[in-house]
């Protein structure tokens, strides 16, 4: 049981979900929240991009309704924000959010004089899902799934198959940390790639296990601001966009860590299990679901249910730090150090009031979900759609 207390509804009226059978348009063109920012709140920095490609589902029901949002990018509270949302069926939403050593151990030896047909049991500690080949990075990925009605997007933010599934502890993980701060460009994409390789080897299995295909989001790095399909990404940043599939990472990132964490081991790369874990939301319908229902929902509904899909974000990222933990040497007070990282972006810490009623969650929040993460397997521990509001403020 979650200290969070599960709940398992089909929907939940007071989270803003219906049971409506069809897309519609959104009720209204309500602005977005500020830019949440790294640090004290500054000026935004930069103009809220917007995607530039449409989903066309062939499917007869979508060609009749409004279609959901599109090109919907996550970051993890640094510049950038969720655009404002457009009613009218001509009018595609766009939106972007800016979301060691191996520890050797003994086989158990079975006698081969043995009649037992006792199953091997695997000792303690012995690296998990070894025998799992890590994918190809596709970079034409297959589209991510769209669900057809809102009756079913809700089945899939509140009883999703993913939940079901666990990821696995302990995993092996080659990619052992370095200096990020001083990396060449080429030591930096190879860590990464390498990271990305253990976030597939955590994650990969338990996608297949809740019958999602399991698809490796590549890594790009950039130096200066970049054009994406998600838009323009400007530096210290690092995102998901859903229109590529595609985690883009800037160097400079390090930089805008709070100085006091810029030292804790595996800090940069927690960032990047957070926005891996939009990709997993991308790759098993939550994130689409997410924002069709934040467009269709008032400024206080919408603002609660990005913090959702936030949150739980958070906490795979959690869960990932646990899975190879003892790999990389981030014990559990390492998860307790990177833990503040996740406390650092909160709403209120940002914008210094505490009252403030933001996309991504408060600080306390935020560390609470990266935590539960860390302390469990079962993926559905991170399902913060059946949640009460307050366990998402």
């Amino acid at each position: 049981m979650s200290q969070w207390g599960q709940q398992n509804p089909r929907y939940r009226p007071d989270a803003g979900y219906s049971a409506s059978n069809q897309w519609g348009a959104p009720s209204n063109a309500q602005q977005w929240a500020p830019q949440q920012q790294w640090g004290a709140p500054q000026p935004p920095q930069w103009a809220p991009p917007r995607g530039q490609q449409t989903w066309a589902p062939n499917n007869a029901a979508w060609q009749q309704a409004q279609r959901p949002p599109a090109n919907y990018g996550y970051n993890l509270g640094v510049p950038g924000g969720r655009p404002p949302k457009r009613g009218g069926a001509s009018n595609i939403l766009r939106l972007v959010l800016f979301m060691i050593g191996g520890f050797a151990v003994a086989m158990v030896a079975f006698s081969l004089f043995s009649s037992t047909d006792d199953p091997v049991v695997t000792p303690p500690g012995e690296y998990q899902n070894e025998d799992y080949q890590v994918p190809q990075v596709d970079t034409n990925p297959p589209e991510i799934p769209i669900p057809e009605t809102y009756t079913q997007a809700t089945e899939w933010l509140t009883n999703n198959s993913i939940y079901d599934a666990s990821i696995a502890v302990p995993v092996r993980c080659e990619a052992t940390p370095i200096d990020l701060n001083n990396a060449s460009h080429a030591e930096l994409q190879t860590h990464l790639n390498e990271l990305t390789g253990c976030l597939m080897r955590g994650f990969g299995p338990a996608l297949e296990q809740a019958g999602y295909f399991a698809e490796p989001a590549s890594v790009t790095i950039y130096t200066s601001p970049v054009n994406t399909k998600c838009g323009k990404m400007p530096t210290a940043n690092a995102a998901y966009c859903s229109a590529d599939q595609q985690i883009y990472y800037a160097a400079d990132l390090p930089t805008i860590v709070p100085p006091d964490l810029r030292s804790t081991n595996y800090v940069v790369e927690s960032v990047i299990a957070h926005e891996f874990a939009h990709a997993i939301q991308g790759r098993t319908g939550i994130l689409i679901s997410g924002a069709a229902w934040e467009q269709r929902s008032a400024d206080a509904t919408a603002n609660s249910l990005s913090r959702r899909l936030e949150v739980q974000a958070d906490c795979w990222a959690g869960q990932f730090i646990e899975s190879v933990g003892q790999s990389v040497g981030v014990d559990a007070n390492g998860a307790q150090q990177l833990s503040e990282l996740f406390y650092s972006i909160g709403d209120d810490v940002l914008t210094g009031d505490s009252t403030y009623d933001g996309n991504h969650g408060q600080g306390a929040t935020r560390r609470a979900w990266f935590l539960e993460g860390y302390g469990t397997t079962l993926m559905g521990s991170c399902n913060s759609f059946t949640v009460g509001d307050a366990q998402v403020r």
